[in-house]
């Protein structure tokens, strides 16, 4: 067993926080993830517990097959355009 510190110093997690910090922390993340396009935020979602049921090499073909659905969609180019434009995108989930 590794204590957090250590387990953020190694890589094997991004973020270690207070215990009365948690939950603010955990309401930013959410409200990040809401703001992203929603098709893309549910393949990711599939990607991650599908892998945990997967070898390593069908959950990479599983994420790089979900890479794709994504990449061909609207809030894909609306994504891309507001960021060239430098204004938060309006993504439809489409």
């Amino acid at each position: 067993m590794i204590d957090a510190a250590t387990a953020e110093r190694i890589g094997l997690v991004n973020r270690v926080t207070p215990p009365e910090e948690l939950l603010p922390q955990a309401k930013a993340i959410a409200r990040m993830i809401v703001e992203k396009a929603p098709r893309a935020v549910a393949l990711s979602k599939a990607a991650i517990h599908a892998a945990q049921e997967m070898s390593l090499t069908a959950g990479l073909s599983f994420e790089m097959e979900a890479f794709g659905l994504a990449g061909a969609t609207a809030d894909k180019r609306e994504g891309m355009a507001a960021f060239l434009e430098k204004r938060k995108p309006a993504f439809t989930n489409e």
